[in-house]
C-alpha cells in the first residue's frame, strides 16, 4: 500500500516525502488498517444492540438495570461501558469460542447478521421476563457466532430458570473463551462460586464402557464420562443403558457441593427380542431408544422385553415424535418410522421427580422429558404411584419451546401412604398438683388453719396397638403418691364416757399412695414433630396415711396435747386422664415428649379416720377422734411430665 501511494505522488509531481515523515504516515495507515480489521470481526450481534448500551454489556431489562443473577448484578463486558465500535473488545479470542480457527472458513456477513437478529430478539424478551425463550435466542445466536455478549446473557437466562448447572457451565465459558475487564471478570468469579454451592456431582460406577447416561431426560455422554457430570442441587432420575444389557434407572438427591456415587452396574439381559427401526424415506438419523441415542437408521438391536419408547432425531428440527415400540420375548419387531420437520418443542418437569410422564399415550420415560413435537395440541399425562394421575393438554406454536411443570397430589387413599400398625411402649414420669386432697379434714380449716398444696408424683408405663391412621388403644398402669400438711385445724377428741367432745386443733400429715391401671385411647399424629391427644380410665387403689397431733383442754380447762397417733385408710378412686403430649423424634423407633395430664379421681369408697383408735385424753381418761374423712368424693390433679416412647 505505502509502494503504490508513492508511486502515485511521483506521477503527480509531488516530491518523495522526507524518510521520518514517511514513516509516520504508514504507521497512521498500519493502525487505520488494524481499527478497520477490527471492526470487521467484532461486526456479529455483539455490536448490534438497539440501546447504547452495546453488545459487551449484560442486557438491559425493564428499568434498565441489568438482569439480576441472585449474587450481584449480572457480569457486563464492557467495564459498564458502551463499547467502542473501533475496538475488538467483543469479539471472541483467536482459537477460542466464538472466533473461527485457522484452518476452517471464516464466518459469513449472513450469517453473522442472522446470529445479529436472535441476539436482538433475545434482548426483547429479556425486557418481559421471558427467560425461556430467551435463552433459546442466545443460544441459537452463538451457535451461529459466538459472542460473548450472547454467553454472558445465556448464563443469565439459565440461572434465572435454576437451570444451575448449566449456567455454571455457561459463567466458565465466559470467563475460558472471552477477553474482558478486571471488573467483570470479578462478577463472574463470584458468579461461579456462588453457582458452585447450588451444583452437585454425580460418579457414575461399575458401568459397562460405551453404556450411555440420561439424567433427568438429557444425554450427559457415554461411561465413562470424560467430565464430571455436574447437576443442579434436587432430585434426578439417572438411567445407564447399553444394548444387551438390562438398563439401570435410579433415582438420587443431590445437594450442592455433594458428589454422589451411582452403582451403575448392567446385567446381561435374560428375556430379549430384536427391534429394528428404519426410516420410511431412507434417510440417515439418529434412532433414540428410551432417551437414549442407540444408533442411526436403519437399526437392529436387542431390547429387553416390554414397551419402549422410540424416536427419530436428524439435523435442525428433523425427527419424529414419541412412539411405542413392544418387544416381545424371541421376536423381531419393526418400526417404520417418517422422520420430518418438528417445529416446536416441550419439556415437562413432573413432580415427584420420578413420575412416569406420557405424550400422546405414549412413555416417554420417568422424570424430565424434552423433545421435539409436532406444531398443534399434544395431550400430557403424568402418573406416580402414591398420586393422583394429572393430565394437561398444551398446544404448541410454530417455533415454541414451552416448558411444562405438573405437581400431582398425593392420594391419601393410596396404599404406601398408609403407615403400617405398630405396637407401641412408653414411659412416663409426671410431677402432681392438687389444690386439694378434699375430705372434712380440708373443708373444716377455717380462721387459723393452714394447708399446703397437694404435691407429689405419678410413673406410667404405657403398651398399645397404633392403627397406620394414628389411632390407637392400649392399657396402662402405674403408682401414684401425694402429701398434704393441714395445722391448726379446729379439731375434738371425745374421752371415752363423755358425750361432748374436748374442743382444740389438730395437725394432719396427709399421704396418699396407690396403683392405678386402665384403658387408653389416643391419637397420634406428626413425623419430625408428633403430637398426642390420649384419654386413659381406670381404677386407683390404694390407701391414705394420717399421722395426726393435737391440743385440747380438759373438762377442767388444763391444756395437754396428744402424742402422734398414725391411721391407714384404704382408697378406692375411679379415674379419668386425658392428656396431651408434643414430642421429637429420636431416630426411627423413638421418641421423647412433653405433656400434660389431668387425673380426675371420683370416689368409689371413701377413706376416713379409724374411730376405734384411742390415745390418753390427759385427766379425762382416754379419748378418740372423730371418724372425718381424709379424701374428698371428687380430687382433681394436675400432672405435667415427660416420656419416652418406643415403637416396633
Amino acid at each position: 500500500m505505502l509502494d503504490r501511494m508513492d508511486l502515485r505522488a511521483r506521477r503527480v509531481g509531488a516530491s518523495p516525502l522526507p524518510p521520518a515523515r514517511r514513516r509516520r504516515a504508514a504507521a497512521r495507515r498500519l493502525r487505520a488498517l488494524s481499527a478497520a480489521l477490527a471492526l470487521a470481526i467484532a461486526a456479529g450481534p455483539a455490536l448490534a444492540q438497539p440501546t447504547p448500551a452495546g453488545a459487551g454489556d449484560a442486557p438491559k431489562t425493564g428499568a434498565g438495570d441489568a438482569p439480576k443473577t441472585g449474587a450481584g448484578d449480572a457480569p457486563k463486558t464492557g467495564g459498564g461501558e458502551a463499547p467502542n465500535a473501533g475496538t475488538a473488545a467483543d469479539a471472541p479470542e483467536a482459537g477460542a469460542e466464538g472466533a473461527a480457527p485457522a484452518e476452517e472458513a471464516p464466518v459469513s456477513e449472513a450469517t453473522r447478521q442472522e446470529a445479529r437478529l436472535h441476539f436482538e430478539k433475545g434482548l426483547a424478551l429479556l425486557r418481559e421476563g421471558a427467560w425461556s425463550p430467551a435463552l433459546a435466542e442466545f443460544l441459537l445466536s452463538r451457535k451461529l457466532y459466538p459472542t460473548r455478549a450472547a454467553t454472558n446473557n445465556a448464563a443469565i437466562a439459565l440461572r434465572k430458570l435454576q437451570r444451575y448447572d448449566e449456567a455454571l457451565e455457561m459463567f466458565e465459558t465466559f470467563l475460558r473463551d472471552f477477553t474482558m475487564s478486571a471488573a467483570e471478570r470479578a462478577v463472574a468469579q463470584r458468579e461461579i462460586a456462588e453457582l458452585r454451592t447450588l451444583v452437585g456431582t454425580l460418579d457414575i460406577t461399575s458401568a459397562e464402557p460405551g453404556a450411555s447416561i440420561v439424567v433427568s431426560g438429557e444425554d450427559r455422554g457415554q461411561y465413562p464420562p470424560v467430565k464430571p457430570i455436574r447437576v443442579a442441587a434436587g432430585a434426578h432420575v439417572v438411567r445407564v443403558f447399553k444394548e444387551g444389557f438390562e438398563p439401570v434407572e435410579t433415582r438420587v438427591y443431590v445437594a450442592g457441593g455433594q458428589t454422589v456415587t451411582v452403582d451403575a452396574k448392567l446385567r446381561r439381559l435374560t428375556r430379549s427380542g430384536r427391534l429394528r427401526v428404519v426410516e420410511r424415506t431412507g434417510k440417515t438419523v439418529d434412532v433414540v431408544v428410551d432417551n437414549v441415542v442407540v444408533g442411526r437408521t436403519p437399526w437392529l438391536g436387542t431390547l429387553s422385553v416390554g414397551d419402549h419408547m422410540v424416536a427419530l432425531r436428524g439435523e435442525g428440527k428433523l425427527g419424529t415424535q414419541p412412539t411405542a415400540a413392544p418387544v416381545r420375548p424371541q421376536e423381531l419387531t419393526t418400526l417404520s418410522l417418517l422422520a420430518e420437520d418438528l417445529d416446536a418443542s416441550l419439556r415437562v418437569d413432573p413432580t415427584p421427580p420420578g413420575a412416569s410422564v406420557w405424550i400422546n399415550s405414549v412413555n416417554v420415560g420417568n422424570g424430565v422429558w424434552l423433545g421435539r413435537l409436532k406444531i398443534g395440541a399434544h395431550r400430557v399425562e403424568v402418573k406416580a404411584d402414591g398420586f393422583l394421575p394429572a393430565t394437561r393438554t398444551v398446544t404448541l406454536q410454530r417455533g415454541q419451546r414451552q416448558n411444562l411443570s405438573v405437581s400431582l397430589e398425593r392420594d391419601e387413599d393410596a396404599e404406601m401412604w398408609r403407615k403400617p400398625p405398630k405396637i407401641t411402649l412408653d414411659a412416663s414420669a409426671s410431677f402432681l398438683v392438687a389444690p386439694t386432697l378434699g375430705g372434712e379434714i380440708t373443708s373444716g380449716c377455717g380462721a387459723g388453719c393452714s394447708s399446703s398444696l397437694g404435691l407429689g408424683g405419678l410413673g406410667l408405663l404405657h403398651g398399645g396397638y397404633e392403627l397406620g391412621s394414628g389411632i390407637g388403644v392400649g392399657i396402662e398402669a402405674g403408682v401414684l403418691f401425694a402429701t398434704q400438711q393441714i395445722d391448726e385445724r379446729p379439731a375434738g377428741l371425745t374421752p371415752v364416757g363423755f358425750r361432748d367432745p374436748l374442743r382444740g386443733t389438730a395437725n394432719d400429715a396427709l399421704r396418699l399412695t396407690g396403683f392405678l391401671a386402665g384403658a387408653t385411647f389416643g391419637y397420634h399424629v406428626g413425623e419430625a414433630y408428633p403430637a398426642l391427644l390420649r384419654l386413659g380410665a381406670g381404677v386407683l387403689r390404694g390407701e391414705v396415711r394420717d399421722e395426726r397431733t393435737g391440743r385440747f383442754e380438759t373438762s377442767a380447762g388444763e391444756a395437754f396435747g396428744t402424742y402422734p397417733v398414725v391411721d391407714f385408710a384404704p382408697a378406692t378412686y375411679f379415674y379419668a386422664a386425658p392428656e396431651a403430649r408434643l414430642g421429637m423424634r429420636l431416630g426411627e423407633r423413638w421418641e421423647a415428649s412433653a405433656g400434660l395430664k389431668l387425673l380426675l379421681l371420683i370416689g368409689l369408697s371413701k377413706p376416713a379416720w379409724d374411730r376405734t383408735i384411742e390415745l390418753a385424753a390427759s385427766t379425762d381418761g382416754i379419748g378418740t377422734y372423730a371418724p372425718d374423712s381424709l379424701m374428698g368424693d371428687f380430687v382433681l390433679m394436675v400432672a405435667p411430665g415427660a416420656s419416652l416412647r418406643y415403637q416396633f
